[in-house]
């Protein structure tokens, strides 16, 4: 793999803002200093995750994630370090001297010649659509709203009659068998014949934006199989795929929100409305991996599948597996009776617009759906609905939206049903954890020093004089770097989680930056710290001394450790009487 050199990163990571590049990822919100957004390393439902501009370093305060520019996308990616840079650079503008392997094509030469056959399909479908053969494919599309631009976008295509496809890809060189295994071509007793001859072709694309499959659609009335997928390939597999992903990634990460449809012509009927960030599932059989792919484009994930029985039932699986994924889920409330294509065709983009503005909560369309679904005059079937109901609002966040709830299920059944507040999902914090392990305060004062240490040499230069060591191991040797790298110089935090390749070591630099912002150098401040520490080890030590002095042993052993068990209380009690001299008097 071609190596980036150090003084190229360094140069990358002083030129790419880590409040941009996280905010192409997520929705940030400005808080004093710093910035703050829902964490998506964990199930966060109020921002816990903080990006400092002056550190160049994001962290965490509930799951403990932390580090550079570079590690939040190659945590949020799941990409390795080099690619990470590459897409760090990608986003910058910034032209790296060499291009790491792991962010070329694949490596694999078999998929990398059934993309090349892919690509040379679609390119041969969009030119064919403006041909006289395509000419009343074209006219429908027209006539529908999808102009040239359009399909320019979306790259539709045609693919002709007579088996056009099959001869162009064979004169270009490609084996029957590579046709075969994308599904372009069958082969049958009569022959080798297109797969989707006579059709208006949709490519489908993998996050990457490799054409892996088509959706094709046939005008003609005596077809009853109106559209038809590629079947399950090498390289596509219809419960992996989410259709428009990677054109509707930045639109999402940018808003902040994913639009989630049935079928291909409403993710353009939205981007037709000026909304490039929807997505759809090849149908209402929305699948677990579809739901983390969606996901991974934003956590706020809202649904507009079709407003029939089918749709809002779908709905609601799909709903319940981005819940359980730890998305945040909203639905569309339709009820035009129209899908989002048919109500752009028949009333414009500004009734679609109007429509998407017709947003409810997951509760909301939740109780919509099951009184729908329930005979309200039928007492068993009231109490099966109030049963289901409840175990919904029992796993929602919010403690008022429990109570509202509750609320809104009793009145629409007529049972009387109380409300109970009780413990929900309790979160811990690095804060809480951190005093429930250390009640004696010695962590905080470890923070403490670290925090000093990253913001000033004279810090490093008085943990060297008067402490040298901390008693937990990680921030012992995060004191170790931050000497090294401090004894002399301003110590750069972002570079500093350049230089190990251990996950902890940069979530705790991480932390040690973001607690550093408001922490100069004091050095009665520093004493104070260090005085804490040393009662802390000493405490331990006399009590090691005391239990030792309890077991059997000969009278010169009692007499050797008795003496170091009194030097040891005498300086913890000098210890201790400095301590309490520098207490301010109340």
């Amino acid at each position: 793999m071609p190596r980036i050199s150090e003084q190229e990163i360094s140069e990358l990571r002083s030129r790419a803002d880590i409040v941009d590049v996280v905010g192409h990822y997520l929705q940030l919100h400005r808080k004093g200093k710093s910035y703050v957004a829902l964490c998506p390393f964990h199930d966060d439902h109020s921002p816990s995750m903080s990006v400092s501009p002056e550190r160049q370093i994001y962290k965490c305060f509930v799951c403990g994630a932390g580090g550079n520019v570079f590690s939040f996308v190659q945590n949020y990616e799941k990409v390795s370090y080099p690619e990470a840079v590459a897409r760090v650079a990608d986003l910058v503008g910034f032209e790296l001297s060499e291009k790491p392997e792991a962010i070329s094509k694949p490596s694999d030469p078999y998929k990398e010649r059934l993309y090349d056959l892919m690509n040379e399909t679609v390119r041969f479908t969009m030119y064919q659509i403006n041909t006289a053969e395509a000419s009343l494919e074209k006219n429908y599309l027209e006539d529908r709203g999808l102009d040239e631009e359009l399909r320019q976008k979306f790259e539709i295509g045609f693919n002709p009659g007579n088996d056009q496809l099959y001869k162009f890809l064979k004169a270009k060189g490609y084996e029957d068998s590579d046709m075969t295994a994308c599904n372009v071509i069958r082969v049958s007793p009569s022959g080798v014949h297109d797969v989707f001859a006579q059709r208006i072709t949709f490519p489908i694309h993998d996050p990457s934006g490799n054409p892996i499959g088509f959706s094709a659609r046939t005008i003609n009335p005596d077809n009853s199989s109106k559209y038809i997928n590629t079947n399950d390939t090498v390289l596509f597999h219809k419960s992996d795929v989410v259709y428009n992903s990677h054109r509707a990634r930045n639109e999402a990460r940018r808003s902040g929100r994913i639009y989630v449809c049935e079928g291909v012509t409403d993710v353009i009927a939205f981007a037709r409305a000026g909304m490039d960030n929807a997505v759809c599932t090849l149908g209402t059989s929305c699948t677990e991996n579809q739901i983390r792919q969606i996901k991974r484009l934003s956590r706020k994930v809202v649904f507009c599948y079709d407003g029939d029985d089918a749709g809002q039932s779908a709905t609601l699986r799909a709903a319940k597996m981005a819940r359980r994924e730890g998305c945040d889920v909203t639905i569309i409330d339709n009820r035009t009776g129209l899908d989002p294509d048919e109500l752009i065709r028949s009333r414009g983009a500004e009734a679609l617009k109007q429509m998407v503005s017709n947003e409810i909560s997951w509760m909301e369309f939740v109780l919509a759906y099951l009184r729908k679904h329930t005979n309200m005059s039928n007492y068993l079937e009231k109490k099966e609905m109030v049963k289901k109901a409840q175990a919904e609002i029992a796993e929602l966040d919010d403690e008022l939206d429990r109570q509202h709830f509750t609320k809104e299920l009793s009145e629409m059944t007529g049972f009387r049903i109380e409300y109970t507040p009780g413990n929900h999902k309790r979160i811990y914090t690095t804060e809480t954890l951190q005093k429930a392990g250390a009640p004696d305060g010695t962590r905080q004062a470890e923070d403490l020093i670290l925090a000093m240490m990253l913001n000033s040499s004279q810090a490093c230069r008085r943990f060297e004089e008067r402490l040298g060591f901390l008693p937990e191991a990680d921030r012992n040797a995060a004191a170790m770097m931050l000497v090294d790298t401090g004894r002399n110089s301003v110590i750069d935090a972002a570079a500093l989680i350049d230089s190990t390749s251990d996950v902890k070591m940069k979530e705790l630099i991480a932390y040690i930056a973001s607690t550093a912002e408001d922490m100069p150098y004091d050095e009665k401040i520093m004493d104070g710290a260090i005085r804490k520490i040393m009662i802390s080890v000493k405490s331990a030590q006399a009590d090691a001394f005391r239990d030792s002095l309890q077991q059997p042993m000969n009278a010169e052993s009692f007499a050797v450790i008795s003496r170091e068990y009194q030097e040891c209380l005498r300086d913890l009690r000098r210890y201790i009487d400095e301590d309490n001299s520098e207490q301010p008097i109340e």
